[in-house]
């Protein structure tokens, strides 16, 4: 046989034997393969998975801030609402609006803008007197007076040195004059020196100024001072004038019922005697 065709047929058999040792490998190599390209497969679906989770969290989270922004709002709107209705159910608004010489007004603004204790009020009831005090009551304490200047209605709240009026002093009712100092405080001049009054002690309007009706909440007295001729009261008022919404204006005294038994009561003792 010719040597050529003997290695012809020598190379055509090896060649099919490589062959099927290739395909026998590649088959091999493929089931190998198998859990890697499963495995593989796997953990891409869970990174796009995780990554559309995550897009659709950080959306979520968006609409959520966009939401929570309008509840807030919201909420917002109702608290208003709500405190709105609280001082309007705190106050007595039956004993103070049966009363006819008691006015409901409310704040338009402040007179400036760099003080808190001037205001301008309404005055829809046109009988206001110019230059006239009136007394200012928020729910059921002293707030501030008020005067009518101008066709304007301005508040003077207890927190301005210019907001004075009549007060009386713990149990025995000793007399004083109310003057701002701030938001919180205000001291209580010309109190007699003999008086016995205490860290403690309430303080009330004593209506004889014809501002206030009797007996008007208007703080507590937290230090004593001793003047060379009087004493001092310092005292820490109830009133919240850095939040001045609505105000009862005190627009006449009548006479003062328990004022006028005692009046009575000494006439009387003076005809006995």
């Amino acid at each position: 046989m010719n040597k050529k065709v003997v290695f012809f047929i020598i190379v055509v058999l090896a060649s099919l034997l490589f062959f099927r040792k290739e395909e026998k490998f590649q088959n091999a190599f493929s089931v190998i393969a198998l859990p890697i390209k499963n495995t593989y497969r796997n953990i891409t679906n869970s990174v796009n998975d995780t990554i559309d989770q995550y897009i659709s969290q950080s959306n979520s989270i968006k609409n959520l801030k966009k939401e929570n922004i309008l509840l807030r709002k919201y909420l917002y709107n109702q608290k208003s609402t709500i405190n709105q209705l609280e001082q309007y159910s705190k106050v007595r608004v039956k004993k103070l609006d049966a009363n006819k010489n008691v006015l409901h007004i409310q704040t338009l603004s402040y007179k400036k803008l760099n003080d808190f204790s001037y205001i301008y009020l309404t005055d829809d009831d046109g009988t206001l007197k110019d230059d006239k005090i009136y007394g200012l009551i928020q729910k059921n304490v002293v707030a501030g007076i008020a005067i009518k200047k101008d066709n304007r209605l301005e508040g003077i709240l207890l927190s301005n040195e210019k907001c004075q009026f009549s007060t009386f002093i713990g149990k025995n009712k000793m007399p004083g004059i109310a003057k701002g100092v701030d938001e919180k405080t205000m001291e209580i001049n010309f109190i007699p020196k003999w008086s016995k009054i205490s860290i403690g002690d309430k303080v009330v309007t004593s209506g004889l100024d014809n501002i206030f009706l009797a007996n008007i909440p208007v703080g507590v007295v937290s230090k004593v001072l001793t003047r060379s001729t009087y004493k001092t009261a310092i005292i820490k008022t109830y009133a919240d004038v850095l939040h001045p919404n609505y105000f009862y204006l005190v627009k006449k005294v009548p006479i003062q019922i328990h004022d006028l038994n005692k009046t009575l009561q000494k006439d009387k003792n003076s005809t006995t005697n």
